[in-house]
């Protein structure tokens, strides 16, 4: 959930969600196998830099889940995973978070990562743009989908934001694809 408060004097600063249901249903079946087999190491350690910014302690203790705790934001989470809810397949990657696929060679990682952002950021009917207006709100679902700033602005833009305890990320061997759910091709 994010409410912004303070807009940018010059414009901009909107923000892209992207659905991670239509990303993995763009790609091939064979291809959509290959990486249902795949993990990726996520890494939010560049928080650490802005926080020493701000000056403020990243929090050690648990973060809301037992694992959740410690000094290293790095995680392994499937390339595919789950929505809990709808049970249906989305993609799971992040230019800014992802990092590497486990299984595979740096530059084998490299090569299909790049290709996988790709079908996110360039597919700009998977994607929705919202203008801010002054307190508007806005909540939607890490579990299906991504988001990001367009970084066109220079002065401030300031909101609140909070972020529920998400469940860790899987993958069910037996969830189908939002097409398959919906009997589209």
């Amino acid at each position: 959930m994010l409410q912004i408060y303070e807009m940018p004097t010059e414009g901009g600063g909107d923000t892209l969600w992207a659905s991670a249901y239509e990303a993995y249903d763009r790609l091939t079946p064979a291809y959509q196998r290959f990486v249902e087999s795949l993990t990726a190491t996520h890494s939010g350690n560049g928080f650490h830099d802005r926080a020493k910014v701000l000056g403020i302690e990243i929090f050690e203790d648990e973060r809301g889940h037992p694992r959740n705790k410690g000094y290293d934001l790095t995680t392994v989470h499937p390339v595919v995973r789950t929505n809990p809810v709808t049970g249906w397949k989305g993609l799971f990657v992040n230019k800014a978070f992802t990092r590497r696929i486990v299984e595979l060679s740096p530059d084998e990682s490299e090569q299909v990562l790049s290709y996988l952002f790709r079908v996110v950021a360039d597919n700009h009917d998977l994607q929705v743009r919202f203008k801010w207006e002054s307190n508007d709100l806005a909540i939607w679902s890490n579990t299906s989908s991504f988001h990001t700033v367009t970084v066109d602005y220079e002065s401030d833009r300031n909101g609140n934001r909070a972020v529920s305890l998400g469940e860790r990320p899987f993958l069910d061997p037996k969830s189908i694809s939002r097409r398959e759910a919906l009997g589209l091709n």
